[in-house]
């Protein structure tokens, strides 16, 4: 590991003006850490205060959208699930997001975490079926790794300063990348579920139209409050309303949902992507 430098450091210590030599791809991506699958952790281990991992851990969080120009009501139940997929040899753990308009499923998705050996939450895929009246109509993103041209990069740095350059989240082959640059730090922040302190404002978005959202990050909790900006296509707007653990019961129903969608991808919808990859299993069944 000794070839390994730090990622903390690279994020922490990278200004607009000196890039670390390795952030290859950092003028389409932001500061972009080298893939080393020997880097990675147990994502269990749950280091990250910013982006907690721990399987069982469930939010809430509401408030409004806009579909076809009418303002709706939004909400997003997202459960960490312990599903363990491995992507490019790395160990990640399923990230369940299930979302109504109206009070009526509108989508149903997975992001694939990370966890490195300093405390940073990669993404390294997803998974999102979309719906209408109650049914599936269609699969809106499938991808596993850095496969057909995708860069993995970072969701959640360890640590974040206003002096931190902006980092790439991840790219698509033929797409902009994503990339998320901090806005506040040390901030004070309210919302319906209760206040927070030392909290982490970040601006996430597309290279080029970096303003779509700003996200609002306490420690112990992760996201509690978004913001839609400009470019937001959708102006999502929400913030934390609850933030539970969920019984053993509650967490297998959670997985199964994840083993079922994973199930629908391989077997119809995704077979290109989950067809020939490694199945899921469970950490604790």
């Amino acid at each position: 590991m000794a070839a390994v430098v730090s990622t903390t450091l690279m994020l922490a210590g990278c200004t607009a003006e000196s890039n670390p030599p390795d952030s290859a791809g950092s003028d389409d991506c932001g500061t972009l850490i080298p893939f080393d699958a020997s880097n990675f952790v147990d994502p269990t281990l749950d280091t990250n205060p910013y982006h907690p991992l721990k399987p069982g851990l469930q939010w809430v969080r509401g408030g409004t959208t806009e579909v076809g120009g009418r303002v709706v009501p939004h909400e997003i139940i997202t459960t960490m699930t312990d599903v363990i997929r491995v992507i490019d040899g790395v160990p990640t753990i399923a990230m369940l997001d299930e979302e109504t308009d109206s009070g009526e499923i509108s989508q149903v998705s997975t992001d694939y975490l990370a966890l490195d050996r300093e405390g940073n939450v990669w993404i390294l895929g997803g998974y999102t079926e979309e719906f209408e009246g109650g049914e599936y109509i269609n699969t809106e993103d499938a991808w596993l790794g850095n496969a057909d041209g995708k860069q993995v990069g970072i969701l959640a740095p360890a640590e974040v300063t206003l002096e931190t350059s902006s980092w790439c989240i991840g790219a698509v082959a033929d797409e902009k990348a994503s990339v998320g640059a901090p806005i506040e730090v040390g901030a004070h922040v309210c919302v319906a579920f209760g206040c927070y302190d030392d909290v982490r404002v970040v601006q996430e978005g597309e290279v080029g139209a970096p303003d779509n959202e700003n996200k609002s990050y306490a420690p112990g909790v992760g996201v509690i409050k978004n913001v839609p900006l400009d470019a937001s296509i959708h102006q999502d707007r929400f913030e934390l309303l609850n933030f539970v653990e969920l019984t053993p019961a509650g967490l297998t129903e959670a997985s199964n949902t994840v083993l079922e969608l994973e199930a629908h991808a391989r077997d119809d919808a995704a077979t290109d992507v989950f067809g020939t990859a490694p199945t899921s299993t469970r950490a604790s069944p």
